[in-house]
């Protein structure tokens, strides 16, 4: 009988018994459907043969109006490790899972059979049980910036239509406005970007980059189930872990690869390419001082001009600390809207401060009557322009 335990995809019924899924194997579906799209059968007694599912030893009949009692028919997931998962609503069983593949399937009912004359008239209770082996079709799926990880709260700025500020990671204010703000359709919140990208001119995450950044290489299942190495790393300043963190901690000196092989079959193979050399920052480590002194450390040929920290519009530019434009995130358009939340905290190997304030660039602005020097916030990617000549002081990052 338990041949006959399945459940249906898409229209489609598996089971062992029609032939197109058995328990020894695994069986590959797509990542991105839901558990509950799995729709298993449930079972009742007319499924039973008074011939094949009943057997007397004293040569008793089966009762006639009561030949069985089964039970509800039950099912449960594990993962690869055997543990019990209990999905979200509308999860799916691919990217962002987390889970150990194969995945399994347990489905099960209790029997109990009924004879006409015997003692006892009914058997114990029997348990009948069926475990398929369900795996998402393995892929990549996002390089996650650990800001996310270490601030998830401060993912994106929302502003309202006006272009007013109005807190950090609404879902219902996700769009660039006047004062930017929001992301574009290659970040998924708290999953990063894409390894797959359509609005990036081919790029991928990271374009940029600086000493100590790091992300998390997210594919379809669980880290473990994959082993990371880097076939191709050019100046040999790039390193990933176990879980499929990387990490920089130098510039490379061109493409750097990253490879994920399935350990159940090592001849599916994952390789993430990418380039941070665009933009590589380096930020001064203690540096909380003026303009000049700025340029003393750096030269200005060396600063950073405010487009290559941030993505965020010429809006309401001011000495005011309060957040009146923001970075968009996106790839290719700066090294905050790809690095998010860009303080110490985030990236603990970095040199960004922890502290929230600005950071000096080369460019100028000449709108203003209370300073000149355009800065940007590093958690916020604002950009302002600071009053040098009330004794404002910055801090500093270099190319």
């Amino acid at each position: 009988m338990a041949d006959k335990y399945g459940f249906t995809v898409n229209n489609v019924f598996y089971s062992e018994t029609t032939g197109n899924i058995k328990e020894e194997e695994i069986k590959e579906f797509d990542g991105d459907l839901t558990f509950s799209q799995f729709v298993v059968k449930k079972f009742d007694y007319q499924e039973l043969d008074n011939q094949i599912n009943y057997q007397d030893i004293d040569g008793d009949g089966i009762d006639p109006f009561q030949p069985f009692l089964i039970t509800t028919t039950i099912w449960q997931w594990f993962d690869a490790n055997g543990n019990k998962i209990m999905p979200r609503d509308n999860q799916i069983i691919g990217c962002g899972s987390g889970y150990s593949m194969p995945l399994m399937l347990e489905i099960s009912n209790q029997i109990q059979t009924f004879s006409q004359y015997g003692i006892p008239r009914h058997s114990d209770l029997v348990t009948i049980k069926k475990v398929y082996k369900i795996t998402a079709i393995s892929k990549l799926c996002y390089a996650k910036p650990y800001a996310i990880e270490k601030n998830p709260e401060h993912q994106w700025l929302s502003f309202d239509l006006s272009s007013n500020f109005l807190r950090w990671n609404d879902p219902n204010y996700t769009v660039r406005t006047l004062a930017g703000g929001g992301y574009n359709s290659d970040y998924v919140p708290n999953w990063g970007f894409k390894t797959e990208p359509t609005l990036s001119g081919g790029k991928k995450f990271p374009t940029t980059g600086f000493d100590g950044a790091k992300f998390q290489l997210v594919l379809t299942g669980a880290a473990s189930d994959y082993t990371f190495t880097i076939p191709n790393n050019p100046g040999g300043k790039v390193e990933v872990d176990e879980k499929g963190y990387v990490t920089l901690n130098g510039k490379p000196s061109g493409n750097v690869t990253v490879r994920a092989i399935l350990k159940r079959d090592s001849t599916i193979k994952h390789d993430y390419t990418f380039n941070p050399t665009s933009v590589w920052a380096k930020p001064i480590k203690g540096f909380w001082s003026h303009w000049m002194d700025a340029i003393n450390i750096c030269t200005e040929d060396r600063m950073l001009s405010y487009k290559e920290l941030t993505n965020a519009p010429e809006y309401k530019l001011s000495g005011s600390f309060k957040i009146v434009n923001g970075y968009t995130r996106a790839i290719g358009e700066g090294l905050l809207p790809e690095w998010g939340y860009t303080v110490q905290q985030s990236y603990p190997n970095s040199n960004w401060e922890d502290d929230r304030d600005r950071y000096w660039t080369k460019d100028r602005y000449y709108g203003s009557d209370y300073g000149q020097h355009v800065d940007v916030s590093i958690s916020t990617g604002l950009v302002g322009v600071d009053a040098e000549d009330v004794n404002a002081p910055n801090f500093l990052v270099c190319k």
